[in-house]
């Protein structure tokens, strides 16, 4: 058997679930940055869904403690995911999104294997993989920036980012993958944005932690992040899910999945928040900086005016506009029509997989041992 046979029996295993692998003459290429061809062929059957050592170890043959070794070790490089419950560890194979995308770039460190990795990534989800992560239903949404709704008595506590950090219980930052794999690519210029902005949350939080991919932090310091991400003009993107969100990104448009350009006729990846921006024009001095601040380009000044106008197809409603107006000009308010999203990400995987016609209960099933 050839080394490329035992990649695509992996790329067919993965692209098999709801996020799949496009073809691309670069995917190969990727795959063999991060996988051997021995490990491809192990994990090319391995399951999507999770399950516990105890119970891998005799499907599989291994004993459990070296199996728990093979298996970290794939999870300190981000290839697998690793839950811990009391005295239980359960495992599965990470999919596309954050073998390839993700978990490659969330180390602060850069080594040598990763200059090789990102334009090749890069270039991957441009022409390639964009597409499919942009499609609806969209993976993440934009959460308003503190202090950016005018009336904040009626928030919805799903649109709160503070609120949200009230309901979790461990905390971790990584560097942000997006801009950290466009950095170290010479096609792209170095981005502006502060880059240790990735929030993960509880069961995530402790694997990260736990791993060594990231670090944990408090709540405080998780506060922090947010304000100066915001003012730094990065948009707070969650699961797009009411609860069990894992992360939070501070997406800037430069380089992050849900808000870069993408080839072809795509739109960007984040989902709207609740609320649109709303104006004083008797305030607004048309000084240009909510423009400049707009990460969707759904405003744009008209100098011989003095005016600036709004495009609200194009609004997400993340309110980077607003914190920065020198005459509290601007705010969000409430959409009229408040957006359905999932309940949770299994809801998410579901929707998205009738959207391909793909039976997720079957590959559930295919994937259980």
């Amino acid at each position: 058997m050839s080394d490329d046979s035992s990649y695509q029996k992996l790329i067919d295993h993965i692209k098999n679930w709801v996020i799949p692998l496009p073809e691309s003459e670069l995917l190969l290429p990727i795959m063999k940055i991060r996988y051997t061809a021995e490990e491809a062929e192990f994990l090319s059957t391995f399951p999507l869904v999770p399950h516990s050592a105890k119970v891998l170890s005799r499907k599989l043959g291994i004993p459990i403690e070296e199996l728990k070794e093979k298996l970290d070790g794939f999870a300190r490089r981000g290839l697998m995911h690793r839950r811990q419950e009391k005295r239980k560890v359960y495992y599965n194979l990470a999919e596309a999104m954050t073998s390839v995308l993700r978990m490659p770039f969330w180390w602060e460190r850069t080594e040598d294997w990763m200059y090789e990795l990102a334009p090749l990534v890069n270039q991957y989800y441009i022409n390639a993989m964009g597409a499919e992560l942009t499609s609806a239903p969209k993976l993440q949404r934009a959460v308003p920036v503190n202090q950016s709704i005018k009336d904040e008595r009626g928030i919805l506590p799903h649109d709160d980012v503070l609120k949200l950090m009230d309901n979790v219980h461990r905390y971790a930052v990584t560097t942000c993958s997006c801009r950290h794999r466009h950095n170290i690519d010479p096609a792209f210029e170095t981005s502006k944005f502060p880059t240790r902005t990735c929030l993960h949350f509880d069961d995530l939080a402790s694997y990260i932690i736990e791993m060594g991919i990231g670090e944990e932090i408090t709540k405080e310091e998780t506060l922090k992040i947010l304000k100066d991400a915001a003012d730094a003009g990065c948009v707070h993107g969650i699961d797009n899910a009411v609860e069990g969100y894992t992360t939070i990104c501070n997406c800037s448009p430069d380089a992050c999945l849900f808000l870069e350009k993408i080839k072809g006729d795509v739109p960007r990846g984040q989902h709207p928040s609740n609320y649109i921006r709303e104006i004083d024009e008797e305030k607004c001095i048309a000084c240009g900086l909510c423009v400049k601040r707009c990460p969707t380009e759904a405003l744009e000044l008209i100098e011989e005016e003095k005016k600036v106008k709004f495009i609200p197809e194009k609004c997400i409603g993340c309110g980077v506009c607003v914190i920065k107006c020198p005459t509290e000009a601007i705010w969000l308010e409430r959409r009229e029509e408040l957006f359905d999203y999932p309940p949770n990400f299994l809801e998410i995987a579901s929707r998205k997989a009738k959207t391909k016609n793909i039976d997720i209960a079957k590959i559930m099933k295919e994937n259980m041992l």
